[in-house]
């Protein structure tokens, strides 16, 4: 099986320089946090799940299609307590997902950067409130959405 690696490479390497633990929440409002310190990487499978590399090998596998969003929790926001965890960076909302022309994102903060699943950066957005970002032309597949301190997986289909 062949893996596509995520590694959009400077713009994580900002994001954890500053983050305390990686988030990753599932659908069903479960949550799995790892500390930045133990995490060597974040890889997507062409098997459609997305693995957490510990930095003493170990790996943790969850389903791309069960997960909600991945979030990078700063220094200020340490807190493992789920009641916690499950709420940080839920004010970015992202519809219609799945997605084929237009994506509406609210609660952005910053630039609107949204990655392919090999971790190509494939548009970058000022957001302004209610953003709207045009993805017909891209190829249907599962896309990542960061702004600010939070990630979410968008499908575009047609």
């Amino acid at each position: 099986m062949r893996k596509i690696v995520f590694l959009a490479a400077a713009a994580l390497a900002a994001q954890t320089a500053s983050a305390s633990s990686l988030i990753v929440e599932a659908i069903d409002g479960t949550s799995q946090t790892y500390p930045m310190e133990s995490v060597s990487r974040v890889d997507f499978t062409t098997a459609g799940s997305i693995k957490v590399v510990g930095t003493d090998g170990t790996a943790d596998t969850k389903s791309i299609s069960a997960t909600r969003k991945i979030v990078f929790a700063g220094q200020t926001s340490p807190s493992t307590d789920a009641s916690e965890v499950s709420t940080y960076g839920s004010e970015l909302k992202v519809f219609p997902n799945p997605v084929s022309n237009e994506l509406t994102v609210v609660g952005a903060e910053g630039d609107i950067l949204l990655f392919s699943a090999s971790g190509n950066l494939v548009s970058r957005t000022k957001a302004d409130g209610k953003t709207v970002i045009s993805v017909g032309s891209l190829a249907d597949g599962i896309y990542v959405l960061r702004s600010g301190n939070s990630a979410v997986r968008v499908i575009k289909s047609k």
